[in-house]
């Protein structure tokens, strides 16, 4: 049981009288001070049962600011020691103390304050080796719950333990598990704090203190990052032994994530491995439709998306903005919106790419959003939705809209948008595609380009997307006008077309469009 005032109070050997402020009789006690200054609240922390013979308050009205002060200090209690500085409790006292709620003992002039001091210290010591014992036992019976493997029984095991209520909770702030269930209304009001424990990098907990209630959000942390949360509270303040449950409720909950992390990641490893060989090879394996279906998905509803990260050192999300853990984040994303979804890294072109396949409908297409809104200096392009046979189109489709959106600084840029792109991609000739491409760019195509040409090519993309603006072209490479239009002479020399011509840069940029080589795996 916690240490009260009423508690203390009851004990006979010290003759203490609660004289004020009865309704604060069930305060805890954290600790006893002694002190006859006159103003002692730098010395305090709450929840102190303060001791005085109040021989520096001599006038009547001394005892008004003296209780505000301990009151807004969150002391405990004050015990008046009599027969000193005043034969009895002074009666400004008593009435401010009713009215802040702060309970005041009368203390027997031969009652020795260090009596009081080890009586409470005792009961302190006490109250702590209970919590213990009892926190062991609930550590015992938490174990038993973890081990049914019911996320649904560790959760009701946790709010029946403190006698309260208990919720897990995903990376989003989606309810896994509620007890009672009617707990679980209580998300959206502290979804704000939520949010705060995880911007926090999931390094510390969260405690709310409303009225007549304790709230505490714990992030289940795994490799630095919260993979989830634990929120419990009660309609009182949360002990040493409530601590110790929720510590070891944490543990548990923790291990049990990090557990199911391990087979999904190796999970994910092999989908993402299928998928690039898929993408790379641009050809459908003979059971890809029941894969299709074994991850989730549904063959005939799929979509292509790609985000293409900042390069190094022109912008980072909160997790490093690496494609691999801008991954890990779209998944949790994702299992936060009940989406399935398989993700796979790309080296494409000399570029990162980071490739998601999901269905269709909205689910998705809000995790990448909210992986966006994450990832500053990062383009996302997004391929028309079909069937299991139309994937690889729909990938093409998709990071030839990223690499556009990245030429003209988009940040979201979709294929259905690009009528001369569908008329590229769509077209039952490949093979007439690619000698356009060759025929138009020459040297300047990717595939065989030395880092000369390939400085020429980065410059031509870029005098395009400027609309062949010289000055602004120059600026954006970082380059001279005069260096920049030597650079577009010899890209004229060895094109055979001048991008000073309007339908010259018609078909150069076309070609650029159209052009793309076989992804590797990143």
């Amino acid at each position: 049981m916690p240490v009260t005032i009423e508690r203390i109070v009851a004990l006979p050997d010290l003759r203490l009288d609660l004289v004020a402020g009865r309704e604060g009789r069930d305060r805890q006690v954290r600790w006893v001070h002694v002190s006859e200054v006159v103003d002692p609240t730098p010395w305090l922390r709450g929840g102190e049962l303060l001791l005085t013979t109040g021989m520096r308050l001599t006038a009547p009205e001394d005892f008004r600011p003296y209780v505000d002060r301990l009151a807004d200090a969150g002391l405990a209690g004050i015990g008046f020691g009599i027969g000193m500085g005043h034969a009895t409790v002074p009666e400004p006292l008593i009435e401010q103390a009713d009215r802040r709620g702060i309970a005041v003992l009368r203390v027997p002039v031969d009652a020795p304050y260090i009596s009081i001091s080890e009586a409470v210290s005792d009961m302190l010591s006490e109250e702590r080796y209970h919590a213990i014992s009892r926190a062991f036992e609930a550590q015992q019976a938490l174990t038993r719950a973890a081990l049914s493997g019911s996320t649904e029984t560790l959760v009701r095991e946790v709010g029946k333990q403190l006698g309260g209520w208990a919720i897990q909770a995903d990376s989003t702030g989606a309810a896994r598990a509620a007890w009672p269930a009617a707990a679980a209304s209580r998300l959206p009001a502290l979804l704000p704090d939520l949010i705060r424990v995880r911007e926090s990098g999931g390094r510390s907990s969260s405690t709310i203190l409303g009225p007549g209630e304790s709230t505490v959000i714990h992030p289940l942390s795994v490799d630095g990052l919260p993979r989830g949360f634990l929120l419990a509270g009660a309609d009182r303040p949360l002990g040493t032994y409530e601590r110790h449950v929720l510590s070891g409720a944490v543990a548990l909950m923790t291990l049990e994530i990090e557990r199911a992390q391990a087979v999904t990641s190796r999970l994910r490893r092999l989908q993402s491995d299928e998928l690039a060989q898929v993408l790379r090879g641009g050809r459908l394996p003979l059971h890809w439709a029941r894969q299709i279906r074994g991850w989730g998905l549904d063959p005939m509803d799929l979509r292509a998306f790609v985000i293409l990260p900042a390069p190094a050192g022109r912008g980072a999300g909160p997790q490093g903005a690496t494609a691999r853990t801008a991954a890990d984040r779209l998944h949790a994303l994702l299992d936060g919106r009940r989406a399935p979804g398989v993700t796979t890294v790309l080296r494409h072109t000399g570029e990162t790419q980071l490739v998601l396949v999901s269905g269709g409908g909205p689910a998705p297409a809000e995790a990448v959003d909210a992986l966006m809104a994450e990832l500053p200096g990062a383009h996302l392009g997004v391929g028309e939705a079909g069937a299991v046979e139309d994937v690889c189109r729909s990938y093409e489709a998709a990071a030839r809209a990223a690499a556009i959106g990245r030429i003209e600084r988009r940040r979201v840029t979709r294929f259905e948008d690009l009528a001369a792109m569908q008329l590229l991609l769509r077209s039952e000739q490949p093979q007439t595609v690619a000698t356009f491409v060759r025929r138009v760019l020459g040297p300047l195509a990717a595939e065989g380009a030395d880092e000369r040409h390939r400085t020429l090519r980065a410059t031509l993309q870029t005098f395009l997307a400027h609309n062949g603006q010289w000055n602004v072209s120059a600026a954006a490479l970082g380059v001279h006008r005069h260096t920049l239009r030597m650079r577009i002479d010899k890209i004229a020399e060895l094109t055979g077309r001048d991008p000073n011509s309007s339908y010259a840069r018609m078909e150069l940029w076309l070609a650029l469009l159209a052009e793309g080589a076989a992804p590797e795996p990143g």
